[in-house]
């Protein structure tokens, strides 16, 4: 079954700690992370409606790029997921829970900066709806005209230094050539 969900979403393992938060759909990964993970199959999905839904398989529906290669990341395809066609209610309370239970227990957790696990799971059980719930798990980022600007001016300020950095060493490698042979 294919499923129009409503982000966010969380999604997890029935048998891992770590739950992850997606803020708008993505198609995209790794070739490798999606055999590694067997097409995510068995997994448990949550959307902002409280829906749970199963996921049966994952499957590539094409390359990114040139044949997965996009820049700094090889191996990225399009990908596609159908779910189980039973779906069920999945409370807050319980996803609050879950979080509680098994969040704390990630290698994640303390690279986080929470404080202590009860002052985690206060915060956890203080949400009143998924929107509140998954900006604590994984805040929303998005970046503004001025970040964007700042950005690039930082990115082309290193290019230009990198290439500069190259000239002079060309240049040394040269008159030590010259130097040598001379």
């Amino acid at each position: 079954m294919k499923a129009t969900l409503k982000y966010p979403v969380f999604r997890f393992s029935p048998d891992e700690n770590k739950i992850y938060v997606f803020w708008k759909k993505s198609r995209t990964t790794q070739l490798a992370l999606l055999k590694e993970a067997h097409g995510w199959k068995g997994d448990i999905v949550v959307d902002s409606t409280g829906t749970k839904y199963t996921v049966r398989r994952s499957y590539v529906t094409g390359w990114k790029g040139i044949h997965g290669f996009t820049g700094m990341s090889t191996g990225m395809i399009s990908y596609e997921t159908e779910y189980e066609d039973a779906t069920e209610p999945f409370s807050l309370r319980r996803l609050q829970e879950r979080i509680a239970e098994k969040h704390p227990a990630t290698r994640w957790f303390e690279e986080e900066c929470w404080d202590s696990v009860d002052d985690f799971r206060r915060t956890i059980f203080a949400c009143k709806t998924f929107e509140e719930l998954a900006e604590t798990m994984e805040p929303r980022h998005e970046f503004t005209v001025w970040e964007r600007m700042q950005d690039y001016f930082f990115r082309m300020l290193f290019a230009v230094l990198g290439v500069m950095f190259l000239y002079i060493l060309w240049r040394l490698i040269r008159k030590a050539w010259l130097w040598m042979a001379g």
